[in-house]
């Protein structure tokens, strides 16, 4: 892939030769490099009733990055008629797409009348990324939103072209409709909460009374001295955080301690820590509750306890968890991961704190349909109390 400085000017052709060289230059696309973009903006955002709020532009939104569900033809092809249509409906706006999407798309944007898309490394595009759009699933969202994992991450509208779709309000045959509510500053968006994470990776064995780390808690004594430990970057998860026995053939143990109190020693494949917007995914396969993302809370669902007695805990969101894996773990230790994406090895005696993620413009605003889009999601696509006949109507009717 080739990253151009700036757009070269096509010549007016004096041969046939010249003519057909330059009616192939119009079908290509150039490939900029996204550093020459301005610095992303953020907008604000007015509560509009206790479930939505306005997303407002200061000034009008020039950079958009569209994230696609990788190498699917039918993804592919409506990227290209979203970026066609914002160019041409919205000349000042610029298209920024991953480095191994704009090799994907090439040959073929430039035919939709796509004359530059930009592109860079992560880094790169995270500073400079007004508005986030994702085609595709739910796992579409998950990896554009971990982009931004360690920062504020932009709005972002979200259409269903994937497999799963409980967080995309809108079908693509809508999305032009949908991104001019966005950009004339007329969309509604909803909060999703996440959770800050980090790793405290033990280095030397401990012989004194441990102090406080980097996230603040309640109770010094639990969590040990930063001399003791490696403390890893701050990461954010919009749906979960699991520890995972992973390929040990033994169960993990696992101390877990709520605002410095001790609650329970698991013995169990693992455990999952969810936002309410993560509790449709992994922590409701393992038996979790399923909780309205207006509610501020943090689960904690065990994954196949060995105790039957050990049911999931829902916690307030202002709660600090801290999950120590036991020294008496046999094996390595377990597998961390966050949003899906592997964080490496817990070992015996380090340990994960989480908390909400907290200050100004904290969780993940997105762009919502009604303030029924969830209900929507819980009938129709989990098939909420659905009967076994047939239609899988709800249960419930009286008799």
């Amino acid at each position: 892939m080739r990253l151009l400085i700036r757009r070269t000017g096509i010549t007016r052709p004096h041969s046939v030769q010249a003519r057909r060289s330059t009616w192939i230059r119009l079908l290509s696309t150039e490939i900029l490099h996204a550093e020459l973009l301005p610095d992303r903006q953020s907008p604000h955002y007015v509560q509009e009733s206790t479930s939505l709020s306005s997303l407002v532009w200061d000034k009008p939104l020039e950079n958009v990055l569209i994230v696609k569900k990788p190498w699917d033809h039918n993804v592919r092809e409506s990227l290209i008629q979203m970026a066609s249509h914002i160019q041409r409906r919205y000349p000042r706006v610029n298209i920024l797409v991953e480095e191994h999407v704009a090799d994907e798309v090439q040959k073929q944007i430039g035919a939709a009348g796509v004359t530059a898309i930009h592109t860079g490394p992560g880094e790169v595009l995270r500073n400079k990324t007004d508005l986030l759009v994702t085609l595709g699933g739910d796992g579409t969202i998950l990896h554009a939103t971990s982009m931004f994992a360690s920062g504020e991450v932009p709005p972002v509208l979200s259409f269903s072209l994937g497999t799963l779709g409980f967080l995309l309000p809108f079908d693509f045959k809508d999305f032009k409709t949908a991104f001019d509510m966005v950009y004339s500053s007329q969309a509604s968006v909803v909060n999703r909460a996440r959770l800050a994470c980090q790793k405290m990776s033990i280095r030397k064995e401990i012989t004194h009374l441990p102090s406080q780390s980097h996230i603040e808690h309640n109770s010094t004594h639990v969590y040990g001295n930063p001399d003791d430990y490696n403390l890893s970057p701050l990461t954010y998860a919009m749906n979960d955080i699991n520890i995972h026995r992973g390929a040990e053939p033994h169960l993990t143990k696992l101390d877990i301690h709520v605002d410095g109190e001790f609650i329970t020693r698991a013995i169990a494949d693992g455990v999952t820590i969810a936002t309410p917007t993560g509790s449709t995914a992994y922590s409701l396969s393992s038996g979790g509750s399923i909780v309205h993302p207006r509610v501020a809370c943090i689960l904690l669902t065990p994954i196949c306890p060995r105790s039957l007695s050990f049911r999931p805990l829902i916690f307030p969101a202002t709660s600090k968890i801290c999950i120590t894996a036991s020294s008496e773990s046999r094996g390595r230790g377990a597998e961390l991961s966050v949003d899906g994406i592997a964080k490496g090895l817990v070992r015996p005696s380090d340990k994960i704190l989480v908390e909400s993620e907290t200050g100004h413009n904290s969780g993940i605003w997105c762009v919502a349909k009604t303030d029924r889009d969830w209900v929507s999601g819980l009938n129709g696509l989990l098939g909420f109390n659905s009967s076994f006949g047939k239609g899988g109507e709800a249960s419930g009717d009286v008799a």
